[in-house]
Order: C-alpha cells, then sequence, then structure tokens
C-alpha cells in the first residue's frame, strides 16, 4: 500500500491533467446560480455580465470530505488533506469535522493552506514532490508550513462588483479600487494571513498582462521561482503571460488552468491570478 495520498478542494484550480497524472482527489465546492441552471450551455461569465446576478457558494459539507477520506485510504495509509483558508471559507472546519467522525481519524492529516487558487495549487504540487522524495510526514508537515507563508499570490480584477456582492471585499476597499483604476493605478489583491485585500499598486503599466509580469519579474530578481498561472474567461492573456515568463524570465511555470466557476463567479470576467514561490 502506499504511504500517503494528497486531497483538496476544486479551488487549488489545477488543471485536470496533474490532478489525474498525481492521483489527487478533489472534493467539489457549491455553486448555486438558477440562471446557469436554466442555460447550461451558456457562459457563466457572459450570464454573469449581462444579468448582474450573484451566484451563491459554499463550502463542501463534512459528508464530502468523510467519501473523501475512505477513498483515498482504500489505497493509502495517510490521507494529507490540504484546504482552502480557514479565513476565507468553511472548507478547512468541514474537513476537521468529518475527520472527527471517521473511525481512523489518526489516518487523516489536515493543513489549513491559508491560501487559494493558483497558490494553494502551488502548495499541493510541493506536497506531491515530497511525497515523491519518500519525506516523512512530519517533514512534509514542516515544509509546507514554511512554505505556506512564503507564496506569493497576485491578483488583477476587472472589476470588484462580484467580489464585493458575494461579501470577499468591502464597500470601502472597493471603492478605493474604483478610485485608483480611474487615476490609473492598477492595484491588485492578494492573501496574506490567510485573508484577501490589496497587496500593492502597479505604477507602470495600465494593461493587465504587463502589471501582473511586472509582479513577477520583480520576484524573479530575488531568486529562482516557480509559477502557477489562473484566469477565468481570458485564456490567450493567460498564455501569453506563460509564454512570455519562460522567455524573459527564463522562469518554469507549472500550470496554467481556469479556475472553478466558484472561484469566477467570486472574482467575474477578466481576472488573472498567479502564485509563484522561491525555490
Amino acid at each position: 500500500m502506499k504511504k500517503i495520498g494528497i486531497i483538496t478542494e476544486d479551488v487549488c484550480s489545477l488543471p485536470e491533467r496533474i490532478i489525474k497524472y498525481f492521483g489527487i482527489e478533489i472534493v467539489k465546492t457549491k455553486l448555486y446560480f438558477p440562471e446557469w441552471e436554466k442555460f447550461p450551455k451558456n457562459n457563466l461569465y457572459q450570464l454573469m455580465a449581462e444579468t448582474k446576478a450573484t451566484p451563491k457558494t459554499s463550502a463542501p459539507s463534512p459528508g464530502d470530505y468523510l467519501r473523501a477520506y475512505k477513498k483515498v485510504l482504500e489505497d493509502f495509509e495517510k490521507a494529507l488533506v490540504i484546504t482552502l483558508s480557514s479565513k476565507l471559507s468553511a472548507c478547512y472546519n468541514s474537513a476537521l469535522q468529518a475527520r472527527e467522525v471517521f473511525e481512523n481519524p489518526e489516518k487523516v492529516i489536515i493543513v489549513d493552506s491559508l491560501q487559494a487558487v493558483a497558490a494553494q495549487g502551488l502548495l499541493v504540487l510541493k506536497a506531491v514532490e515530497l511525497i515523491k522524495e519518500r519525506r516523512e510526514v512530519n517533514e512534509i508537515l514542516e515544509v509546507l508550513e514554511k512554505l505556506k507563508k512564503k507564496i506569493k499570490l497576485f491578483g488583477f480584477l476587472r472589476t470588484t462588483y462580484w467580489a464585493e456582492k458575494i461579501g470577499r471585499i468591502s464597500k470601502r476597499m472597493a471603492l478605493a479600487f474604483s478610485t485608483l483604476r480611474i487615476l490609473g493605478v492598477y492595484p491588485y489583491f492578494g492573501i496574506k494571513d490567510g485573508k484577501i485585500g490589496f497587496s500593492g499598486f502597479n505604477l507602470w503599466t495600465y494593461d493587465e498582462l504587463e502589471a501582473m509580469f511586472n509582479q513577477l519579474k520583480h520576484q524573479a530578481k530575488k531568486g529562482k521561482i516557480r509559477v502557477g498561472i489562473n484566469y477565468t474567461d481570458n485564456p490567450d492573456i493567460a498564455l501569453k503571460l506563460k509564454e512570455k515568463i519562460e522567455k524573459e524570465l527564463r522562469t518554469e511555470v507549472l500550470f496554467v488552468s481556469m479556475v472553478p466557476p466558484i472561484v469566477g463567479a467570486n472574482s467575474g470576467p477578466g481576472t488573472l491570478i498567479s502564485a509563484c514561490y522561491h525555490v
């Protein structure tokens, strides 16, 4: 029997090919959007833009994690669960509740990533790497605890309309964002101590691709980095960013992928996200 299997949520936004290749078990978050249910073949972001409707989201239930534990532990001695930040969602609490009623709780190890999307994805891939190196559980946890505090996340939104409506950011923050954009400043979001907020301001360009590249370039000047890229409905920009990073920074891009609907419902159309950490 293999030693450690990994469980995480779809919010990690890893490509399906990576999830399948490494056998990562995904627990799905929930999205309630009646307009999309009526027209499932329509583009989610087009419907959001046209209707201005606000989808409702929720974390997986303890039962969802319980099923994942049972499935993974059929093939592995232990299950390593890397959850979405506990300060953004109830995922971590649901995972804990599931472990409390699980028949073999000692076999389930839960890590609060304090991250989301590409940053959470990078943390999951690091765990995969450590498991392949046959590291012991305690050593893996030690590395992940240090790394999750060092990962940098950059998110460029075209609008804060949906993030504000769903309650991810305050009205005050949304107003500040709009004011800065009018003044020609491109603010970007990040995660600090597990919470979403302004991370900085891009003054060099108003173009989102160049703005994102500049942030990663700044990080690359400090040393070699690994990068993950996510997008909502703008794959061309994400792929151009990947090409530019690899060509000009000679940096490894581990993945480029679309975020799941629940993330898109929170961030809206046109969102571009990247995360990185120093090797």
